[in-house]
């Protein structure tokens, strides 16, 4: 089991070099070197033999390359910004989690605004009481 797991593990690693070395700019450049060589030699003699060389050598050799090298580009892109979408939701979910805390320190403050405000409203009560009866007693006294 040990060893076919090194052998996928090495395939991935070739794989993933070679399609990237395929996939180059430069390897474009060898391969039309490669392809139009040829042609200084030995040219299609006939309508018939053009269109299979094209086909054949040009499409398949030649565009081969580039179309790989522009789904790596566009690849590369998509990369980036699935990596920014990535750190924008991360982002936004630590800000998320900010205001959720916030929203805890708020009500934990109102919480003690209210209690403040009701010891105020019974001390305010407690005062009036005691200004009512010193009034009643003073009344009392003149009476």
């Amino acid at each position: 089991m040990e060893i076919l797991k090194k052998i996928d593990q090495f395939n991935d690693y070739l794989a993933d070099k070679l399609s990237y070395a395929l996939a180059t700019m430069v390897m474009f450049y060898i391969i039309t070197l490669l392809v139009m060589i040829p042609l200084l030699y030995s040219q299609p003699t006939s309508f018939v033999a053009w269109a299979s060389y094209i086909c054949s050598v040009i499409f398949q050799g030649i565009a081969l390359p580039v179309l790989g090298y522009t789904a790596r580009k566009s690849s590369d892109k998509s990369d980036k910004i699935i990596n920014e979408m990535m750190a924008t939701t991360s982002r936004i979910e630590e800000m998320v989690e900010s205001m959720e805390n916030q929203q805890k320190q708020i009500s934990y403050i109102i919480e003690i605004i209210e209690k403040e405000e009701n010891h105020i409203s019974e001390d305010v009560d407690n005062l009036l009481d005691l200004e009512k009866k010193e009034i009643d007693e003073i009344s009392k006294k003149i009476i």
